[in-house]
């Protein structure tokens, strides 16, 4: 018979005990294992919702506020890199052609813009900032060897810490 290390429950078969421990022990330990790891990704989420929320307060495109002093954090950048796809190749050139607006490939950029500006945002509020200054937006295509086009948008700007406004 064997007998457990861990609560010291005995007359357990050798088959029962395994790395010393009963089946209640082992099924306990699991399932604190399992709770530990629940814990650690609510506090990731709630530290990540946390950081959304500094993320979204300013967004300027000047390099500083008027009246409010700013700590700089370093820069920031976020990328977007998009392919434009066949069917939406075909219809800009189509448009390209006749005039127009494509509206697809004005959703694709806007999307791409959107990306890119959240890992921005992201980024800043790592740093703990709750302000990017000097925003830029630069659009690129580049054209592969097959004729199709990919679209790139990168944005960058300064993370600050500003003096909250009351």
């Amino acid at each position: 018979m064997a007998e457990c290390k861990v609560c010291g429950k005995s007359g357990l078969g050798i088959f029962e005990v395994k790395e010393g421990k009963c089946p209640d022990c082992r099924r306990k330990e699991e399932e604190e294992k399992i709770s530990a790891k629940a814990a650690k990704q609510s506090e990731a989420a709630e530290a990540h919702k946390k950081a959304l929320g500094r993320a979204q307060s300013i967004w300027i495109t000047t390099e500083a506020f008027v009246d409010s002093p700013v700590n700089r954090l370093g820069v920031v950048a976020g990328e977007a890199v998009i392919g434009m796809g066949l069917f939406k190749d075909i219809a800009a050139n189509f448009r390209d052609v006749f005039g127009g607006r494509s509206k697809a490939v004005q959703d694709a950029l806007s999307d791409a813009r959107n990306i890119a500006l959240n890992e921005m945002k992201l980024e800043a509020a790592t740093l703990g900032a709750n302000a990017v200054i000097a925003v830029d937006i630069d659009y690129h295509s580049i054209s592969t060897g097959s004729g199709l086009n990919m679209m790139i948008v990168a944005c960058s700007g300064t993370a600050v810490a500003a003096a909250e406004q009351s």
